[in-house]
């Protein structure tokens, strides 16, 4: 019994090392996510590069792709640049949660740009709201990262993939 822990212990640790699915399709190694030309505005507002906060920053260090952020009027636009599915993409939800804002779901939003999911996040007096979209490169809209990730791993939408996540701190997105 000891013998049979020890093997499968093995090929576990050694599954470690193994490229994913999607990460090697043809023995070359995937190159880092390709970035899409930007328009001068999002929604009719210029967008204005700005540096990634340092907590942005820490996070794109690890990021398999690009990540930049910019303000388009009231808003604030941060885009990420993925050519694969990793569980490094995930909802800016998770990531307020983790920092003790208070998540609250909204009806997920249809504008003429494609589907969106919503949230409003609470903490400390302050009021975010919060819209994210998944963009695959032949221009077809994810409003959800689970959705995306699933979908990307099993090869059913082709990137790169640009992630939107858009924070306004007023009512206007409602």
């Amino acid at each position: 019994m000891r013998c049979l822990a020890w093997v499968v212990f093995l090929a576990a640790a050694l599954t470690a090392f193994l490229p994913g699915p999607r990460d090697c399709r043809d023995g070359r190694p995937r190159p880092s996510a390709e970035r899409v030309s930007l328009p001068g505005e999002f929604e009719g507002e210029k967008l204005v590069a700005e540096p990634l906060t340092e907590r942005e920053a820490a996070f794109a260090a690890d990021f398999p792709g690009t990540i930049e952020r910019f303000r388009a009027g009231g808003q604030v636009v941060i885009l990420r640049w993925a050519d694969r599915a990793t569980h490094r993409v995930h909802s800016a939800a998770t990531c307020l949660a983790a920092s003790g804002w208070s998540v609250e779901p909204l009806p997920a939003e249809r504008r003429s740009s494609g589907d969106w999911s919503r949230f409003r996040a609470a903490k400390g007096g302050e009021t975010l709201l919060v819209r994210e979209q998944i963009r695959a490169a032949d221009g077809t809209t994810i409003a959800d990262v689970p959705s995306w990730f699933w979908s990307a791993f099993l090869g059913q939408t082709k990137g790169p993939w640009l992630v939107m996540t858009v924070v306004a701190r007023s009512a206007a997105m409602d």
